[in-house]
């Protein structure tokens, strides 16, 4: 051991010395480890559970994302569908009216004619009529006048049954 203490004194190393530094370096490290590492170490730990918290909250928030927009999806779709639904029964009932329409215009229009032709034919009777009595009138005249007469009521009656038959 003489060797080595002719070496550590050859080097300018005392013993005694470096016990008292390795004492002094063990408290000043006690200290620093109590003092400095300790709360360095606690805030250091603390902010890793708060980042871990944060990707945490952040992956939770991606999946409610992720939720809400498939929701948001799916909602559309559906409402895609019912508006497609109301275009459809909206066409549905514009054709089903447009055919009720269609159909009155159809039925009013032959109403129309139906009456007008039973107007023209009263009109054509009551024009007969009129025109009968008128005829009837006229060959009487002309037969009196062509015979330089007058007629009786049974001669008339028969004259004018003749050109009544004629017309």
């Amino acid at each position: 051991m003489d060797a080595l203490a002719d070496v550590l004194e050859n080097f300018g190393v005392h013993w005694q010395l470096l016990l008292i530094q390795s004492l002094n370096f063990l408290c000043v490290i006690g200290i620093l480890y109590y003092l400095a590492f300790k709360p360095i170490l606690k805030t250091m730990e603390e902010r890793r559970a708060k980042i871990e918290s944060g990707l945490r909250y952040a992956e939770e928030m991606r999946d409610q994302l992720a939720q809400s927009d498939a929701t948001v999806r799916e909602q559309l779709a559906q409402a895609r569908e019912e508006a497609r639904q109301i275009i459809e029964d909206a066409k549905r009932q514009a054709k089903d009216y447009a055919d009720k329409q269609k159909k009155e215009i159809e039925q009013l229009t032959q109403n129309m004619i139906t009456s007008a032709k039973q107007n023209i034919a009263d009109e054509k009777a009551k024009m007969m009529a009129d025109l009968k009595g008128e005829v009837k009138i006229l060959v009487a005249d002309v037969a009196a006048k062509v015979l330089a007469r007058e007629l009786s009521s049974e001669e008339r009656t028969r004259y004018l049954d003749r050109a009544v038959l004629r017309l």
